[in-house]
């Protein structure tokens, strides 16, 4: 009992070793315990059960059960020589296993208790029928018992594909119950030796970094068979091990990497194991023979109908025939669409959802939580936490309780109100954010201005208080990463780095726009996964948006040789269009998208060069495919709006912008509608939505401070615009060259010397632009006004107006620095 309640920890569980202080009257503390437990757990041996103490508590377990009192009773017979029949008779109708390994006992008592903290939280299983037939009759196709491959079921995540593995392992293979073993991109077989020990029998490795090393250092052959040895336990205790795969198992043609190809082969060939595989696409074995696979797809309209009217049910929410045929049609068969279409019904009503057509069209968990925080539904404390789980998850009760400041009630009463909602879930002993709204809640409340370095501290301190948490390995990731963020060098007992640490903070940095972070990170990662693609193009970006090109050339050719020529031109052109050689971006890409390059950013790129080389029809029709794929992805959505704005067709600008403000919190939207109120003549307003965004945006991007500078300039604002044209030389340095000697020249124009401004404007390397030529031409009146012209210069102003209109020259200069589009 004492190893078990060692891997349990002592916040999960009342036992009475920990219950019973010296003084403590044997009875009183015995009843006590009782009385504040919702699952009683008998560890049985004939031992135990001739002890009266034991006998006292099996005595007031059974009352407390008849009262409902208690939820749960299990037993564990850890003596050999015990039988059911040597059991009170009441306890011989509830659950008995027998098992004697602590580490076993430990994680289905685990199981028992997050399914305790889930059933707060309705689960429901519709429409899967067909799947569940389809992955049964490949199952019974393994008619040699020698040979029994991993099923992999593959989706989008959210879809069901836990809940579908869950019910074949439940109601047709016998299994009790499901072990996910989450394997992220960058993981080889040693991580997966530690996931797997630390998922089976958590807290059993006492040095995790000595551990790992000792692990690299261990022959493939001998991984696997540790590996296989681990499951195969697993599979004698009843758990089904679920391999959830997140970019490791396979390359990005979704071959098997070899080791796992090995491990895949030996799991399939040990009649004694089994396991499955959850992967967000199909696998395949190094000589391209696809794995017995099943896919699961979005619900049908019945289904999905169904799954909202019973859930529905539950919250009080009755639809009638049209109701329900209208709201599903909107969910797209997602089943976490379905969840907040529900929360927004009890909200706001059924007939308001089903009214509001474009609210529904354009449903999605960022508009959901945008309207939640806007009618006070979350508080600041509750956005917090969706804050801090966003970036870090799962988090013991402690640390949140600890990151947000307030009481243990208090919090527990917000975390209380995220559960109902879903947007939070319990994760073993601690609390994660629900996978489906964990992007749209990271941008929605900030999750990049989380206080890194105190989250690593407060782990720390709680590890340090419980050094066997059943989660150690996780946390102790959760440190590193941190850590990294955080740019720490502060030593840590806990922190354990894997591959895919190194690859999440360089991605993350990506995304959040630290390029120099994602660039030291990324660089590391390559040094221990040289082929992760998906690192390699992430580290060329960033050298490009560092205007690093000859360094993100190298990636490229890397790239190439490895043969990922769709990713390789994609950087390219990405390249390309950065130096804004929009014909040379034009070739790279339509190379990437010949050798398989699928989505949408690579349409909206096309699209964004065309219309910079003046090929309109070509720019709609790439604009019209990413529309096809993603209808409202903010990148499109933003470049059709840009667009509209540079031919000056401010209504379909306006009516991009609508869109915009609905599916992008970030504060990007109001970036667009400042560029869009400089456009209209509006310099005020435009002013005010520009510092709107610079205080939503945690590390706004250069063209939201360019677009700022530029509005106090239009504003009249002279210090404000010298401070904001401070902060872009001290940010981006020489990047964006021509943009900031521009606004520098604009600057001078409009504030100092005419001299000045032209030596500025000599200074740009491409003066052929409308923009540019509207400087040109303001530098010349005003040299006209005050001095008067050359008759060069006049020669000049005169050629500047027949190209195009003076009107259309000044529209230009006022919108310098405010048309730049938004990029990935």
């Amino acid at each position: 009992m004492r190893e078990v309640a060692r891997n349990l920890g002592r916040a999960a569980v009342i036992y009475d070793e920990f219950e019973f202080s010296v003084g403590d009257e044997f009875r009183d503390a015995i009843i006590k315990g009782i009385d504040r437990s919702d699952v009683f757990i008998l560890f049985a041996s004939r031992a135990s059960l001739q002890r009266d103490w034991v006998k006292l508590e099996i005595e007031l377990a059974s009352e407390a059960l008849i009262k409902n009192a208690l939820s749960k009773v299990t037993t564990y017979i850890v003596d050999q020589e015990l039988t059911h029949d040597d059991l009170p008779e009441w306890m011989r109708a509830t659950l008995i296993r027998k098992e004697a390994s602590p580490g076993l006992i430990a994680t289905d008592i685990r199981r028992i208790i997050s399914q305790r903290l889930g059933e707060r939280i309705p689960r429901y299983f519709v429409g899967r029928r067909a799947e569940i037939e389809q992955s049964l009759e490949t199952i019974s196709g393994f008619t040699d018992p020698n040979f029994r491959p991993p099923l992999i079921v593959y989706g989008l995540k959210g879809i069901g594909r836990r809940s579908l593995v869950q019910a074949i392992a439940r109601d047709n293979l016998s299994f009790a119950s499901i072990l996910p073993i989450n394997l992220h991109a960058g993981d080889l077989l040693p991580e997966t030796s530690i996931r797997v020990a630390e998922a089976i029998s958590p807290g059993g490795i006492s040095d995790l970094v000595a551990f790992l090393k000792q692990q690299e250092q261990k022959a493939k052959e001998n991984l696997v068979d540790e590996i296989t040895s681990l499951l195969r336990q697993a599979c004698q205790a009843g758990t089904l091990p679920i391999f959830v795969d997140e970019g490791a198992l396979a390359a990005e043609n979704g071959v098997m990497r070899p080791e796992f190809d090995a491990l895949y082969n030996a799991i399939s060939s040990d009649r004694d194991t089994d396991a499955m595989i959850v992967s967000s696409r199909r696998l395949y074995r190094p000589a391209e023979n696809p794995c017995p696979s099943v896919r699961v797809p979005e619900l049908d309209q019945t289904s999905t109908q169904n799954l909202l009217r019973i859930a529905g049910r539950d919250v009080g929410l009755v639809f009638d025939r049209t109701a329900l045929t209208a709201i599903a049609t909107y969910a797209r068969g997602y089943p976490p669409a379905v969840r907040f279409i529900l929360d927004e019904a009890r909200l706001r009503g059924i007939s308001q959802v089903v009214t509001d057509q474009r609210a529904l069209v354009n449903f999605n968990a960022e508009q959901f939580l945008r309207h939640l925080r806007e009618n006070r539904s979350l508080t600041p404390s509750m956005q917090t936490i969706l804050q801090i789980l966003s970036s870090f998850s799962p988090l013991p009760l402690q640390v949140i309780v600890a990151y947000c400041a307030q009481t243990s009630h208090d919090t527990s009463d917000d975390l209380n109100f995220l559960l109902d909602l879903a947007f939070v879930m319990p994760a073993g002993m601690h609390y994660r954010i629900s996978e489906p709204i964990r992007d749209a809640a990271y941008r929605a409340f900030g999750g990049l201005r989380v206080d890194t370095r105190k989250v690593a501290e407060l782990l720390e301190a709680y590890l340090a208080d419980e050094p066997d948490d059943d989660a150690r390995l996780d946390l102790g990731q959760t440190i590193f990463r941190a850590n990294l963020l955080a740019g720490s060098q502060a030593d840590s007992r806990f922190a354990i780095g894997f591959a895919a640490d190194l690859i999440n903070v360089a991605t993350r940095s990506y995304h959040d726009q630290d390029y120099d972070l994602a660039i030291k990170y990324g660089s590391s990662a390559l040094d221990v996964r040289p082929d992760s693609v998906d690192v390699r193009r992430y580290v060329a970006q960033a050298l490009i948006r560092k205007e690093r090109y000859d360094e993100a050339e190298q990636h490229i050719s890397e790239l190439l040789r490895l043969g990922e020529l769709k990713e390789a031109y994609y950087v390219r052109g990405f390249a390309a269009r950065r130096k804004r050689e929009y014909p040379e971006a034009i070739e790279a890409y339509k190379k990437s998208l010949a050798n398989g390059r699928r989505g949408v950013a690579i349409h909206r790129e096309l699209a964004s060069c065309f219309f910079e080389t003046g090929d309109l029809p070509a720019a709609e029709e790439y604009i019209r495919q990413a529309e096809q794929q993603s209808p409202h992805n903010p990148y499109v959505v933003d470049l059709k709006c840009t667009i509209a704005l540079r031919l000056g067709d401010l209504p379909t600008a306006e009516r991009a912008l609508e869109i915009l403000d609905r599916i992008d919190s970030s504060g990007f939207a109001e970036h667009r509608r400042s560029t869009f109120e400089q456009a209209n003549g509006s310099p005020e307003d435009a002013l005010r939505f520009a510092r709107i965004a610079d205080q939503k945006i945690a590390h706004p991007p250069f063209e939201v401070l360019a677009n700022l500078a530029n509005c106090e300039i239009e504003a009249g604002e002279c210090e404000g615009a010298l401070t904001t044209l401070g902060r872009l030389q001290k940010r981006f340095g020489a990047i964006n060259h021509d943009a900031q000697v521009g606004l520098r020249c604009k600057y001078e124009i409009r504030f100092g010397e005419v001299e000045a401004a032209e030596g500025l404007w000599s200074r740009l390397r491409d003066t052929s632009t409308p923009v540019h030529r509207g400087l040109r031409l303001a530098i010349l009146n005003r040299k006209q006004a005050q001095s008067g012209l050359t008759v060069e210069e006049d020669a000049e102003r005169t050629q500047l107006i027949e190209y195009q209109s003076t009107a259309e020259l000044e529209r230009n200069m006022r919108l310098i620095g405010s048309m730049m589009s938004q990029s990935e």
